[in-house]
């Protein structure tokens, strides 16, 4: 892992690794807008108030039932009862199979990083909290399903971010040794993950944090563009 820290917004950065670990909403797309609409079909079919943009954005990062658990005690550690919690659940997920896609966008300079990471013979793969059944068809409306070897989603495993076993996980089904993989991410959770997974990391600066400060953890940089990463 790097001792130190490089804090960019515009300078590229030129990294030594084999494969690289992309986390998804928030580093490579801007999933808050079908997220925010899916919680307001569910609000209202439930008789509550929608929460705001701004606090969906806020919320995201631990999958769908931390989301809609925070949305639903409008506290990000909250913890909602049975009731409504599972009727929330069920209609979020019709709602939100329907939606995914429609509104979300990648973030400026992903497609040009997965593409050149692609013609360096970079591997890669996506690790996120999401769930598989929303995960893989949002890659595949998006057009970026092709770049990936390896996808591991929130129901996939025992465990999710902050916990290592993704990222150990992909880096084995990539045959890439850990240190020698990058995890990037928007999050404290994709930074605890990479850190007990001995990864360096990569962070970006226009995600999904909570709010959280990402200069004071020991990162190798942070950055506005991804296609500002060149890879030796």
């Amino acid at each position: 892992m790097s001792e130190t820290s490089i804090k960019m917004s515009e300078s590229s950065i030129k990294v030594k690794s084999k494969a690289f670990l992309f986390d998804l909403d928030g580093t490579l797309v801007d999933s808050a807008p079908d997220l925010t609409e899916s919680l307001a079909i569910t609000f209202n079919q439930l008789g509550l108030k929608p929460p705001s943009h701004e606090k969906v954005k806020s919320w995201i990062g631990n999958g769908v039932d931390k989301l809609l658990h925070r949305a639903l005690t409008n506290s990000v550690d909250g913890i909602a009862s049975d009731d409504p919690f599972w009727s929330a659940r069920k209609l979020f997920f019709d709602a939100y199979q329907k939606q995914s896609g429609k509104l979300s966008k990648l973030y400026t300079g992903v497609r040009e990083i997965l593409e050149y990471l692609q013609k360096k013979k970079v591997p890669i793969a996506c690790i996120t909290n999401k769930n598989r059944a929303f995960t893989l068809p949002l890659l595949q409306m998006l057009g970026i399903d092709i770049y990936f070897e390896v996808v591991v989603c929130g129901d996939d495993l025992s465990n999710k971010k902050p916990h290592p076993e993704p990222l150990n996980y992909a880096a084995k089904k990539l045959g890439v040794e850990n240190q020698f993989c990058v995890m990037v991410g928007d999050s404290v959770n994709d930074i605890k993950a990479a850190q007990a997974a001995n990864m360096d990391m990569i962070c970006v600066d226009y995600g999904y944090n909570q709010g959280q400060d990402l200069s004071l953890y020991n990162v190798k940089a942070i950055l506005s563009n991804l296609n500002n990463v060149q890879v030796y």
